[in-house]
């Protein structure tokens, strides 16, 4: 019981504190059950007499604030506004491209463009959003994607975590000797694609450059900073491709009689990178990332090199315009990330592009 006592004390008084710069302010005199009882919790009162309980609640947020939410105030700052309105959208597709088989024959195929539309509502830092798939909604089609993510973000540390399921038909444009002259498309409803992982980062130049404020718009970045990124990427993934679902003329391409091909994995792999938040003026911010990784790859027995290890190479590319203008703030973001499965038999590699428009209002 007192475990989860000090729990929810911390919480409460975490949550109080989101947004707010650390300060030496002091409550005195005030009697520590009725500034619960109202809310009115200062985790910096250092000189009111709390039960031990509430005093080790208030010591552990003011390691974590100092530890992981201080910027050097000349560089970054939060904005004093409580709550923030967000409306949003999401395009993204995949793209992949290869050669499979010893015959090394050639294939280039794409999906078509996801649009998401949705709204983002958020108070001290801890929000909620909903997006509707606008092609699935106007089409009256079932939906045959889902994407889900998420991300917690602090001045050191970054963790972002991610689900994508995605049964929609692609687009051919190569495949051997087709589209070999010219470029062409033939839609394929033979492929089948589901990844998740997660991401997680160290900012070495914590103080002065944030990551959030070109893609989250959390903060302000008032000065150009960069910060080499050293992190751990674990993903999962898997590619099914059903040659079987072609039509004849089509099957005709393929070099041998296999017409099934299945790329299951998982990767481990620790990644570096740099960012580099660039301030033309004090409202504008321009950021580049880029970040590859390196790691060990476990092909799952139901993938076409059976069970197997193997080296992963991945790499992830960001760029961000940001534009704040009082209380409003638009942002603009492409994120790509791609993966090379590389073996014997075949070189795949396929990639994820999202590209992201925001307007936010602060109040």
């Amino acid at each position: 019981m007192r475990r989860l006592l000090l729990i929810w004390l911390t919480l409460m008084a975490f949550c109080s504190c989101l947004g707010q710069e650390s300060t030496d302010t002091v409550v005195t005199g005030k009697n520590w059950k009725e500034e619960f009882k109202h809310l009115r919790i200062d985790y910096n009162d250092t000189v009111t007499q709390y039960p031990k309980l509430i005093k080790t609640a208030f010591k552990t947020i003011r390691w974590v604030k100092k530890a992981l939410y201080t910027y050097d105030t000349t560089y970054v700052e939060g904005f004093d506004n409580k709550w923030r309105f967000t409306l949003k959208c999401n395009n993204w597709f995949d793209a992949y491209s290869g050669h499979l088989t010893r015959e090394r024959m050639p294939v280039i195929m794409s999906s078509y463009v996801t649009t998401k539309f949705g709204a983002h509502v958020s108070y001290k830092g801890i929000g909620l959003g909903y997006m509707l798939n606008l092609k699935d909604v106007f089409t009256g089609k079932g939906i045959n994607n889902r994407r889900w993510d998420g991300s917690i973000n602090t001045s050191r540390i970054s963790v972002e975590w991610y689900y994508t399921k995605d049964e929609s038909n692609v687009d051919i444009h190569r495949l051997g000797d087709y589209g070999k002259d010219r470029w062409r498309s033939y839609e394929f409803d033979g492929l089948e694609r589901k990844s998740y992982g997660a991401y997680i980062y160290y900012f070495f130049n914590h103080s002065h450059y944030c990551q959030s404020a070109a893609y989250g718009i959390s903060r302000l970045q008032k000065r150009s900073a960069g910060s080499f990124i050293l992190g751990l990427h674990t993903h999962h993934q898997d590619i099914i491709m059903d040659f079987d679902m072609m039509a004849k003329h089509m099957q005709n391409y393929l070099p041998d009689t296999i017409r099934q091909y299945r790329f299951s994995y998982r990767d481990y792999c620790a990644l570096v990178g740099y960012g580099f938040s660039w301030v033309p003026h004090r409202r504008w911010l321009i950021n580049v990332t880029a970040i590859p990784s390196i790691g060990v790859r476990h092909a799952h027995p139901t993938s076409v090199e059976g069970d197997k290890w193997m080296l992963s190479t991945n790499i992830r590319f960001k760029i961000a315009l940001v534009l704040n203008r009082k209380s409003w703030s638009y942002g603009f973001n492409f994120v790509s990330d791609g993966h090379w499965y590389r073996s014997n038999r075949n070189s795949f590699f396929n990639s994820s592009q999202d590209i992201n428009f925001s307007v936010g209002f602060r109040l």
